[in-house]
């Protein structure tokens, strides 16, 4: 009985298509066949591939499922063999591509990815509290505040509270909170890197206070900004422009998010630009994100390896391709 053979028999457990595991298997055993020299490498030192994470049946289950959730949004499966968009390129340095261990998607630990050329430029945002359970500090642990409630892996996984809190906020944000590691299958879908440390929960300073951030998340693949998303009004209407790597407007849509006004680059901006690069330069492939305060002060929020999840959609398949082009460091495959 094969591999797919044998899983089908747990496909409620599994919880993936037998299409998507023919899919997953059929592609490994054609790169193995074709670059297996490669691809049985051993990682740089200090690194981790998903190859090397996952033992042989997992991996093919995360392909599976990754490649499932990528269909369901691209409407095609992504190639392993031959990949050549943008999103094929992420996808496939899920599986292979050399990343940083321990991860930098550890959100308490971005601060360590600041080198020291640039730290008068860029701080990490401190935690007040910090435990390895579900949970939140009391009334008088806390000075008065708003706040982000986070867990330290993953996507999502936060709640914006105010102290002094009442019970019943209290309450709610904890019972969503507690959904937070059943809901957590990055693992299974190929995020792999945010289970190579333990997960923790903290609480964290709002740097705007009650409103929302003035947030810039800069797209590094090679170590250059290809493109640049200014996130206003997130908690309120969500609005999302894009910008090339000179802070010049790009037509350019991801997801159908709504846009606003396209605005002037900061004063700041050239710095952050530098800072961006500089962090995302020890990657093959980051997006970097950059909260800029009120008096020009630039915090460090997260470095995210593989945003959405391979699920991001151009509407401009040129600019799409152009991103292609520039993230060739993330594959051997030409």
């Amino acid at each position: 009985m094969g591999f797919v053979d044998r899983l089908q028999r747990w496909l409620p457990r599994t919880g993936v298509s037998r299409c998507a595991l023919s899919y997953a298997t059929t592609e490994m055993q054609a790169v193995r066949r074709l670059y297996g020299e490669r691809i049985e490498r051993p990682p740089s030192s200090n690194h981790l591939r998903g190859i090397d994470y996952y033992n042989p049946d997992e991996l093919i289950l995360a392909i599976a499922r990754g490649a499932e959730f990528y269909q369901s949004v691209h409407g095609a499966w992504p190639s392993l063999v031959d990949p050549g968009t943008y999103n094929e390129k992420l996808f496939w340095m899920k599986v292979f591509c050399d990343i940083p261990h321990p991860s930098p998607g550890n959100k308490l630990a971005v601060g360590s990815f600041i080198p020291s050329q640039i730290a008068h430029l860029i701080s990490p945002i401190k935690p007040v509290w910090v435990s390895d359970q579900v949970n939140l500090p009391s009334n008088d642990q806390i000075p008065p505040g708003h706040y982000f409630f986070k867990a330290n892996y993953g996507s999502g996984y936060q709640v914006r509270v105010k102290y002094p809190i009442s019970v019943y906020i209290r309450h709610k944000t904890l019972s969503e909170a507690r959904k937070w590691p059943r809901r957590s299958d990055v693992e299974g879908s190929g995020e792999w890197w945010y289970f190579t440390y333990p997960k923790e929960y903290f609480l964290e300073p709002s740097v705007s206070g009650a409103a929302s951030p003035n947030e810039f998340q800069f797209t590094v693949l090679g170590g250059e900004v290809g493109f640049i998303q200014h996130i206003r009004c997130r908690f309120e209407t969500y609005l999302r422009n894009i910008y090339d790597r000179d802070f010049r407007p790009l037509k350019l849509n991801i997801d159908g998010t709504a846009q606003g006004e396209f605005v002037a680059a900061p004063a700041e901006f050239l710095e952050m630009r530098k800072v961006a690069e500089v962090i995302g330069g020890q990657f093959k492939y980051a997006r970097v994100d950059l909260f800029l305060q009120e008096h020009g002060e630039l915090k460090l929020n997260e470095i995210t390896l593989c945003p959405g999840n391979c699920s991001g959609v151009f509407d401009d398949l040129e600019q799409d391709r152009r991103f292609a082009d520039m993230a060739d460091a993330l594959t051997f495959v030409r």
